[in-house]
C-alpha cells in the first residue's frame, strides 16, 4: 500500500516542489510513520481492536515549507490512504480519520514524526452509554525466576504483594503484604506503588506511578518481571 501512497503524492504535488519534497522528506517515510502510530495506538474495545482517528505528522519548518498551498490536499489524501489501512488491518475508529501537518524545529531536517490519538465520539463528554468503552491491549507479567507466578493484565486493575488475596500473591519477605496496584490508564498500563518498603521498579528506576509497555522490566523489591504482550 505504500506504492499507492507515494503515487497519490506525485500526482499532488508537482513541479519544483516535487523535487524539494523528494530531496527532503520520503512519502514512504511518511506513510511508515503514520503506519507505525496506527498500530502502536491500537487498544481492545467491545470486541473490536480501535486504531486513533486523529493524527499528526511533524516536521522541520523548513522540510514543511515544501507543502506551502498543498498541505490540505496532502492531509485529505493522507486520510483516504489510513482509512483504507485500517479496513485492510480489520480495524475501526470511533469517527472519521483526520490527518494534519505541524511544523516543529525539534524534529531533525529531512525527518518526520507522527502521532495518532483518539478523538470524536471517543472524546465526548455527555458521558452518554453508547460512547466506546476503551481497554488497553493485554499485557502478561512473566518472572525472570524460575518457580514464580505470573500475572495476565487483561480489562481490571490488579494488586500484587504477599497477603493471599492479592491477584499476584508473592511470598517474599522483600514484598510488602499490599505491595502495588497495576492498573488501566488510558490506552495503556501504568503500575503504582502502595507505599512498599523496597519500591516498585521500572527499567531500574523506583516509581510512584509510572506506565508500563511490553518490554519494559517490573520489580517488586527484589522480584524481577517483564512485561510481554497479553
Amino acid at each position: 500500500m505504500l506504492d499507492r501512497f507515494e503515487r497519490a503524492f506525485e500526482r499532488l504535488v508537482e513541479g519544483s516542489i516535487a523535487g524539494v519534497f523528494r530531496l527532503r522528506v520520503q512519502p514512504a517515510e511518511i506513510g511508515r510513520r503514520l503506519e507505525r502510530a496506527m498500530l502502536d495506538g491500537r487498544v481492545a474495545s467491545m470486541g473490536a481492536t480501535l486504531a486513533p482517528n486523529h493524527y499528526e505528522v511533524s516536521m522541520h519548518p523548513e522540510d514543511a515549507a515544501a507543502f506551502a498551498g498543498w498541505e490540505d490536499a496532502l492531509c485529505r489524501e493522507m486520510e483516504t490512504w489510513l482509512a483504507e489501512l485500517v479496513f485492510s488491518r480489520g480495524l475501526t475508529t470511533v469517527g472519521p480519520i483526520r490527518v494534519r501537518i505541524s511544523r516543529d524545529p525539534r524534529v531533525g531536517r529531512r525527518s518526520v514524526r507522527a502521532a495518532g490519538r483518539f478523538a470524536g465520539e471517543a472524546e465526548s463528554s455527555d458521558g452518554g452509554d453508547d460512547m466506546p468503552r476503551i481497554v488497553p491491549l493485554p499485557l502478561r507479567l512473566l518472572p525472570a525466576a524460575p518457580g514464580m507466578p505470573g500475572l495476565m493484565l487483561a480489562s481490571a486493575a490488579k494488586t500484587v504483594g504477599r497477603a493471599s488475596d492479592n491477584d499476584l500473591v508473592l511470598r517474599d519477605p522483600e514484598v510488602s503484604r499490599y505491595h502495588a496496584r497495576l492498573e488501566p490508564d488510558g490506552t495503556g498500563w501504568r503500575a503504582v506503588d502502595l507505599g512498599s518498603t523496597n519500591g516498585t521498579w521500572v527499567n531500574g528506576s523506583r516509581i510512584d506511578r509510572a506506565a508500563i509497555t511490553a518490554g519494559d522490566e517490573l520489580s517488586f523489591g527484589e522480584i524481577h518481571f517483564v512485561v510481554g504482550p497479553g
